[in-house]
Protein backbone atom coordinates (compact mmCIF):
# COMPACT_ATOMS: atom_id res chain seq x y z
CA UNK A 1 0.00 0.00 0.00
CA UNK A 2 1.50 3.34 -1.06
CA UNK A 3 0.38 6.93 -0.80
CA UNK A 4 1.48 9.53 -3.34
CA UNK A 5 5.11 10.63 -3.06
CA UNK A 6 4.60 13.63 -5.36
CA UNK A 7 1.43 15.68 -5.06
CA UNK A 8 2.06 19.36 -5.73
CA UNK A 9 0.33 22.55 -6.74
CA UNK A 10 1.80 24.11 -9.87
CA UNK A 11 1.37 27.63 -11.23
CA UNK A 12 1.82 28.74 -14.83
CA UNK A 13 4.35 31.57 -15.04
CA UNK A 14 4.54 31.16 -18.82
CA UNK A 15 1.69 31.93 -21.19
CA UNK A 16 -1.57 30.30 -22.22
CA UNK A 17 -0.01 29.31 -25.54
CA UNK A 18 3.19 28.01 -23.92
CA UNK A 19 2.54 27.04 -20.29
CA UNK A 20 5.53 26.82 -17.94
CA UNK A 21 4.51 24.93 -14.83
CA UNK A 22 6.45 25.59 -11.63
CA UNK A 23 5.90 24.05 -8.22
CA UNK A 24 4.33 26.45 -5.72
CA UNK A 25 3.82 23.98 -2.89
CA UNK A 26 4.24 22.15 -0.61
CA UNK A 27 8.06 22.36 -0.72
CA UNK A 28 9.57 25.05 1.56
CA UNK A 29 9.81 28.53 -0.06
CA UNK A 30 7.62 27.39 -2.96
CA UNK A 31 4.56 29.56 -2.59
CA UNK A 32 1.86 31.74 -4.10
CA UNK A 33 2.05 35.44 -3.19
CA UNK A 34 -0.37 38.29 -3.85
CA UNK A 35 0.28 42.01 -4.22
CA UNK A 36 -1.35 45.21 -5.44
CA UNK A 37 1.90 45.89 -7.35
CA UNK A 38 2.73 44.43 -10.77
CA UNK A 39 6.51 44.54 -10.27
CA UNK A 40 7.16 42.14 -7.39
CA UNK A 41 9.12 39.41 -9.17
CA UNK A 42 12.32 38.16 -7.48
CA UNK A 43 11.60 39.94 -4.18
CA UNK A 44 12.63 38.26 -0.92
CA UNK A 45 9.81 37.62 1.52
CA UNK A 46 11.37 39.94 4.12
CA UNK A 47 11.09 42.78 1.61
CA UNK A 48 7.57 41.97 0.42
CA UNK A 49 5.61 45.25 0.50
CA UNK A 50 2.60 45.74 2.73
CA UNK A 51 -0.72 46.42 1.10
CA UNK A 52 -2.96 49.25 2.28
CA UNK A 53 -6.46 48.16 3.21
CA UNK A 54 -8.76 49.63 0.53
CA UNK A 55 -11.73 51.92 1.06
CA UNK A 56 -13.93 49.52 -0.95
CA UNK A 57 -13.77 45.79 -1.63
CA UNK A 58 -11.49 44.89 -4.53
CA UNK A 59 -9.59 42.00 -6.03
CA UNK A 60 -5.88 41.74 -5.23
CA UNK A 61 -4.84 42.02 -8.84
CA UNK A 62 -1.39 40.42 -9.02
CA UNK A 63 -0.49 36.82 -8.23
CA UNK A 64 3.07 35.47 -8.13
CA UNK A 65 4.56 31.98 -8.33
CA UNK A 66 7.66 31.72 -6.11
CA UNK A 67 10.10 28.80 -6.31
CA UNK A 68 12.60 30.18 -3.75
CA UNK A 69 12.55 33.00 -1.22
CA UNK A 70 13.72 35.62 -3.75
CA UNK A 71 12.90 33.83 -7.02
CA UNK A 72 9.46 34.30 -8.47
CA UNK A 73 7.52 35.50 -11.49
CA UNK A 74 3.94 36.53 -12.03
CA UNK A 75 1.33 34.02 -13.08
CA UNK A 76 0.88 34.22 -16.89
CA UNK A 77 3.89 36.54 -17.18
CA UNK A 78 5.92 34.82 -19.94
CA UNK A 79 8.36 33.57 -17.27
CA UNK A 80 8.96 37.07 -15.97
CA UNK A 81 9.63 38.69 -19.33
CA UNK A 82 6.83 41.16 -18.58
CA UNK A 83 5.36 42.66 -15.44
CA UNK A 84 2.78 40.52 -13.72
CA UNK A 85 -0.56 40.84 -15.55
CA UNK A 86 -3.73 41.49 -13.57
CA UNK A 87 -5.88 38.48 -12.71
CA UNK A 88 -8.30 37.41 -15.42
CA UNK A 89 -10.67 34.47 -15.30
CA UNK A 90 -9.78 33.93 -18.97
CA UNK A 91 -6.26 32.80 -18.01
CA UNK A 92 -7.62 29.28 -17.96
CA UNK A 93 -4.25 27.50 -17.67
CA UNK A 94 -3.64 29.22 -14.33
CA UNK A 95 -2.80 26.49 -11.84
CA UNK A 96 -3.22 22.77 -11.29
CA UNK A 97 -2.79 19.92 -8.85
CA UNK A 98 -0.27 17.37 -10.14
CA UNK A 99 0.14 13.87 -8.67
CA UNK A 100 2.27 10.81 -9.39
CA UNK A 101 1.26 7.24 -10.28
CA UNK A 102 1.87 5.63 -6.87
CA UNK A 103 -1.26 6.46 -4.91
CA UNK A 104 -4.93 5.59 -5.22
CA UNK A 105 -7.64 8.13 -4.38
CA UNK A 106 -10.33 6.47 -2.29
CA UNK A 107 -12.79 9.30 -2.92
CA UNK A 108 -13.18 12.52 -4.87
CA UNK A 109 -10.51 15.08 -3.83
CA UNK A 110 -11.43 18.46 -2.32
CA UNK A 111 -9.89 21.88 -3.06
CA UNK A 112 -9.94 24.31 -0.13
CA UNK A 113 -7.74 26.52 2.08
CA UNK A 114 -6.76 26.64 5.76
CA UNK A 115 -5.14 29.33 7.91
CA UNK A 116 -2.20 27.05 8.82
CA UNK A 117 -0.80 23.57 8.34
CA UNK A 118 -2.80 22.52 11.42
CA UNK A 119 -5.89 22.58 9.16
CA UNK A 120 -7.93 24.05 11.96
CA UNK A 121 -11.48 25.36 12.01
CA UNK A 122 -12.29 28.84 10.67
CA UNK A 123 -14.76 31.19 12.35
CA UNK A 124 -17.14 32.57 9.76
CA UNK A 125 -17.30 36.37 9.84
CA UNK A 126 -14.27 36.89 12.13
CA UNK A 127 -12.65 39.42 9.78
CA UNK A 128 -9.77 37.14 8.79
CA UNK A 129 -8.79 36.42 5.21
CA UNK A 130 -10.56 33.06 5.22
CA UNK A 131 -13.33 33.93 7.68
CA UNK A 132 -14.64 36.96 5.78
CA UNK A 133 -16.51 39.89 7.25
CA UNK A 134 -19.85 41.70 7.00
CA UNK A 135 -20.55 43.59 4.81
CA UNK A 136 -17.50 42.91 2.61
CA UNK A 137 -18.13 39.24 1.85
CA UNK A 138 -21.78 38.74 2.71
CA UNK A 139 -24.45 39.39 5.30
CA UNK A 140 -24.03 38.56 8.98
CA UNK A 141 -23.97 34.83 9.59
CA UNK A 142 -23.30 33.89 5.97
CA UNK A 143 -20.00 35.68 5.33
CA UNK A 144 -17.74 34.07 2.75
CA UNK A 145 -13.95 33.84 2.56
CA UNK A 146 -12.01 36.60 0.77
CA UNK A 147 -10.29 33.76 -1.15
CA UNK A 148 -12.19 32.30 -4.11
CA UNK A 149 -11.52 29.22 -6.20
CA UNK A 150 -12.72 27.43 -9.29
CA UNK A 151 -11.97 23.94 -10.61
CA UNK A 152 -12.27 21.97 -13.84
CA UNK A 153 -14.72 19.10 -14.17
CA UNK A 154 -12.26 16.40 -15.25
CA UNK A 155 -8.62 15.37 -14.95
CA UNK A 156 -6.07 16.73 -17.42
CA UNK A 157 -5.69 13.45 -19.30
CA UNK A 158 -9.38 13.70 -20.14
CA UNK A 159 -8.89 17.16 -21.65
CA UNK A 160 -7.53 20.40 -20.21
CA UNK A 161 -9.64 23.58 -20.29
CA UNK A 162 -9.64 25.68 -23.46
CA UNK A 163 -11.46 28.70 -22.03
CA UNK A 164 -12.13 30.31 -18.67
CA UNK A 165 -15.20 30.07 -16.44
CA UNK A 166 -18.40 31.80 -17.46
CA UNK A 167 -18.24 34.41 -14.72
CA UNK A 168 -15.42 36.36 -13.11
CA UNK A 169 -15.08 36.00 -9.33
CA UNK A 170 -16.95 38.41 -7.07
CA UNK A 171 -16.15 39.25 -3.45
CA UNK A 172 -19.46 37.79 -2.21
CA UNK A 173 -19.19 34.56 -4.22
CA UNK A 174 -19.56 31.33 -2.32
CA UNK A 175 -21.88 28.61 -1.07
CA UNK A 176 -21.89 27.10 2.39
CA UNK A 177 -20.61 23.55 2.16
CA UNK A 178 -19.46 21.74 -0.96
CA UNK A 179 -19.93 22.63 -4.63
CA UNK A 180 -18.78 20.66 -7.68
CA UNK A 181 -18.43 21.56 -11.35
CA UNK A 182 -20.49 19.42 -13.71
CA UNK A 183 -18.44 16.40 -14.73
CA UNK A 184 -16.63 16.86 -18.04
CA UNK A 185 -15.44 19.98 -19.83
CA UNK A 186 -16.87 22.41 -17.31
CA UNK A 187 -15.83 24.99 -14.74
CA UNK A 188 -18.07 26.12 -11.91
CA UNK A 189 -20.22 28.90 -13.34
CA UNK A 190 -19.46 31.03 -10.26
CA UNK A 191 -16.39 30.89 -8.04
CA UNK A 192 -16.63 29.20 -4.64
CA UNK A 193 -15.18 30.68 -1.47
CA UNK A 194 -12.46 28.56 0.15
CA UNK A 195 -12.99 28.26 3.91
CA UNK A 196 -11.42 25.08 5.26
CA UNK A 197 -13.99 22.39 6.03
CA UNK A 198 -16.86 24.89 5.86
CA UNK A 199 -16.88 25.93 2.17
CA UNK A 200 -14.94 24.07 -0.52
CA UNK A 201 -14.91 22.48 -3.99
CA UNK A 202 -15.30 18.72 -4.40
CA UNK A 203 -14.17 17.14 -7.67
CA UNK A 204 -16.98 15.46 -9.63
CA UNK A 205 -14.67 12.47 -10.17
CA UNK A 206 -12.41 10.06 -8.32
CA UNK A 207 -9.15 9.91 -10.31
CA UNK A 208 -8.01 6.57 -11.72
CA UNK A 209 -5.85 4.46 -9.42
CA UNK A 210 -2.04 4.55 -9.68
CA UNK A 211 -2.23 6.97 -12.59
CA UNK A 212 -0.34 10.27 -12.78
CA UNK A 213 -2.62 13.16 -13.70
CA UNK A 214 -3.58 16.79 -13.06
CA UNK A 215 -6.62 18.85 -12.02
CA UNK A 216 -6.92 22.42 -13.37
CA UNK A 217 -7.72 25.32 -11.02
CA UNK A 218 -8.22 29.04 -10.80
CA UNK A 219 -8.13 31.11 -7.61
CA UNK A 220 -8.40 34.80 -6.77
CA UNK A 221 -8.01 36.87 -3.62
CA UNK A 222 -10.11 39.85 -2.52
CA UNK A 223 -9.72 42.33 0.30
CA UNK A 224 -11.97 44.97 1.80
CA UNK A 225 -12.29 47.80 4.32
CA UNK A 226 -13.54 45.50 7.08
CA UNK A 227 -10.85 42.81 6.80
CA UNK A 228 -8.68 42.65 9.93
CA UNK A 229 -5.15 43.91 9.14
CA UNK A 230 -2.59 41.13 9.63
CA UNK A 231 0.25 39.20 8.06
CA UNK A 232 -1.72 36.38 6.44
CA UNK A 233 -0.53 32.96 5.38
CA UNK A 234 -2.97 30.45 3.96
CA UNK A 235 -2.53 26.82 2.99
CA UNK A 236 -4.09 26.02 -0.39
CA UNK A 237 -4.95 22.38 0.06
CA UNK A 238 -5.91 19.24 -1.84
CA UNK A 239 -7.76 17.10 0.69
CA UNK A 240 -8.13 13.43 -0.14
CA UNK A 241 -8.45 9.90 1.19
CA UNK A 242 -6.32 7.12 -0.23
CA UNK A 243 -5.99 3.33 -0.27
Amino acid sequence: MADFTTLTMEGNDGTIASPHWVEVGPTAAHEVRWSDSATQKNVASASWPVMTRPAATSIVSYTYAYTADATGNGFISNQGAVNCPAFSKDNYLWARWNWDNLGTFASAPIFTAYPSSAHGAITRGDGSLLGGKTPDTGAGGSEKSYLKGNAWGRVGSGGAPGAGPANAPAVTDGTVGSVSPAAGANWLANFQDLMGDSDYITAPFTPAATTADTWSLEFALFTGPNETPALYQVILCLKYTWT
